[in-house]
Parts: C-alpha cells; structure tokens; sequence
C-alpha cells in the first residue's frame, strides 16, 4: 500500500523527500485523525530538523493531489487529516473527542453531491459531520449504570 501511494506521487511529478515520505507513510498507517501537530510530535524523534511549516507545506501538497482529506471539524481548535480522501462521514464524539470515520449506507445522488453548482457557485467539495457519542463511551457509561 505505501509503495502504491509513493508511486502516485511520483507519477504526479512530486519529490519525494524523506519528510515527505516519512508523513504520507505516517498517515497511511494512522487508525485517526492526526493533526499537523501530532504528526510533527511522532515524527520528530526520527527527523529532528522536521519542522512544523514542512508538515503543513507536505499535508497541504497531499490533499491537493487528492491523497488525504483536511477535516473541517475542529479538535482541540486544529484542523485534522484523514488519510481516506474517498466520500465518507466522521462522528466527533462529544465525550472522548474522538473522530471516528463513519461507513454507511447513504443515497449516492445526494442533491448537494451530485451537483457542480449551487446558485452559481461551483461546488468542490462537500463534507458533513455527525455529532454524537462513539460505542466506547456509550458502553463505560452503560457498565457504570449496570
């Protein structure tokens, strides 16, 4: 799988630096939805000179190039990424904070996605977020009560 996304990058004329390299490598295995600060964090052991600015210059060029998606939901006041850039919805739960990416069943031929434009806007992308508590929270609260 990380050979795939190097080669598509490659393909798409991008330098491949170690940094580079090291984030779509570090988002590809993530089970989150890191922020540009945790991404740093973790990869700071490895590549001490890494700064913050070459993590968002790398994410930024990552989902141009439609490899990961920036979350507009807001955790603890910082964008988050996903490393899935196909359509899908998150849940931020409202007890632990955690984003949660949520597959379901849907209509495809949502008005809002189907379309290219509204009102004479051009549509780019849509992104919509459920808010709620996740099954981890839901059970502690359940074993407390039981």
């Amino acid at each position: 799988m990380m050979k795939d996304i190097f080669e598509r990058l490659k393909d798409k004329g991008v330098s491949l630096t170690p940094q580079r390299m090291a984030i779509a490598e570090f988002l590809s295995k993530s089970k989150g939805h890191p922020t540009a600060d945790e991404i740093h964090r973790v990869l700071q052991a490895k590549y001490p000179t890494m700064s913050l600015a070459t993590v968002y210059s790398a994410l930024e060029l990552l989902k141009e190039l439609g490899e990961i998606q920036e979350l507009s939901i807001r955790k603890r006041g910082k964008a988050c990424f996903d490393p899935n850039p196909d359509i899908h919805h998150h849940l931020l739960c409202k007890k632990c904070g955690k984003i949660l990416g949520m597959e379901f069943d849907y209509p495809r031929t949502c008005p809002i996605i189907a379309r290219d434009s509204i009102n004479g806007c051009k549509i780019e992308e849509v992104q919509a977020y459920l808010y709620g508590i996740c099954s981890e929270c839901l059970k502690k609260e359940s074993d407390k009560k039981g």
